[in-house]
């Protein structure tokens, strides 16, 4: 019976530490040892297990702490979408939309200019879904505000390597032609605009002194670039007036 409770002991000591008790224990192992023993391990058990639960606790405080936080920052995007006009809808369509316009201008851009110009009423889509973007007040989040400049910028780029080289323009006699900066400037081939006529003179400086008076025959230069408020100032043109 004696044996018995010894090999009993043994085997319980062996299950709690997980080994085999024998390989670990000698033959003569007494009931005192096993019992200092088996109450060593369960002390130690105990503390895993405490050690365990205060983990478990913890984990899921700080699982609880992400969720609140996860929470709070969504709260807290709702506002900024509802100040910018907008709602997590509008937020991810914006997100879509500059996504796809970076994807058509990387298209674009890989294009040469014959190839561009063919494909003009791309160019003046994105141009206007670029101006949609800018448009709207989403585009003030940093991220966004970024990738809208740089958007941007490289689409102007662009634009401008498809606008043609300067050209030269020979002008006419007025009897047939009615020319003059006015008139030329107004053709649909030059400005389409005759209050651009200044931007011409500005070009030809060195051979138009007065610029309401230019001579048949004359080859004048047309920069091809848009023309912007400063290129029909007339500041210079009044300035020669008064001399």
């Amino acid at each position: 019976m004696k044996n018995s409770k010894k090999i009993i002991l043994m085997l319980g000591v062996s299950l709690l530490i997980g080994v085999n008790a024998y390989a670990q224990y000698p033959e003569d192992f007494t009931k005192d040892q096993a019992d200092s023993t088996i109450k060593l391990r369960q002390s130690e058990v105990s503390g895993l297990q405490s050690d365990v639960a205060k983990i478990q606790a913890a984990a899921q405080k700080a699982a609880s702490d992400v969720q609140q936080r996860m929470a709070d920052n969504t709260q807290c995007r709702d506002a900024l979408y509802a100040m910018l006009g907008s709602d997590r809808n509008g937020y991810n369509a914006y997100r879509e939309q500059l996504a796809r316009d970076e994807q058509e201008l990387a298209a674009l851009r890989q294009m040469n200019n014959g190839q561009l110009n063919d494909s003009k009423a791309r160019v003046d889509a994105l141009e206007a879904q670029i101006r949609a973007l800018r448009g709207n007040k989403l585009v003030l989040l940093p991220d966004h505000k970024t990738r809208v400049q740089t958007l941007s910028t490289n689409f102007m780029q662009m634009k401008h390597g498809m606008v043609p080289a300067n050209m030269t323009y020979t002008v006419g006699t007025w009897r047939k032609d009615r020319d003059c900066l006015w008139n030329i400037a107004k053709k649909p081939e030059i400005y389409n605009d005759p209050f651009a006529w200044p931007k011409i003179w500005r070009a030809n400086m060195e051979l138009i002194h007065n610029p309401d008076i230019i001579q048949p025959g004359w080859q004048l230069t047309v920069a091809k670039t848009p023309v912007t408020p400063e290129d029909k100032d007339l500041t210079g043109y009044r300035h020669r007036r008064t001399h």
